[in-house]
């Protein structure tokens, strides 16, 4: 009986090693001990993250977007296109809302202006 015993705290005390020794997510495991002598694992809580980075690079891709089409569109026919779509269909209303000149993809197309 005693090998058996030492067997598992072996055992044991290699689950924690590993627990241990693994990577960040697995190093938030816990192993618990309850009063009856199971033992629980518990994994790290998963909570929502925000990707700050990749809705940024989003952003950025959708100025130099708008700013590149203003650039070799002129001002005057963009603006022209994006009244075209406002009294259609409401993706097209709301396409032609998110398409509107702003202040940043206007500097945008100016410095692509001073590019070419």
């Amino acid at each position: 009986m005693t090998d058996s015993y030492n067997d598992f705290h072996a055992r044991v005390a290699r689950i924690y090693e590993l627990n241990e020794e693994t990577s960040k997510k697995a190093s938030k495991m816990s192993l618990k001990a309850k009063r009856d002598g199971t033992f629980v694992i518990r994994g790290a809580l998963s909570g929502f993250r925000v990707p700050w980075t990749g809705i940024m690079m989003i952003l950025v891709a959708v100025f130099v977007l708008k700013g590149a089409m203003m650039a070799r569109l002129g001002p005057d026919f963009y603006k022209a296109q994006i009244g075209r779509l406002a009294p259609s269909t409401l993706l097209e209303q709301v396409g032609a809302w998110t398409m509107r000149p702003d202040p940043i993809s206007s500097w945008v197309a100016l410095q692509i202006k001073r590019l070419s």
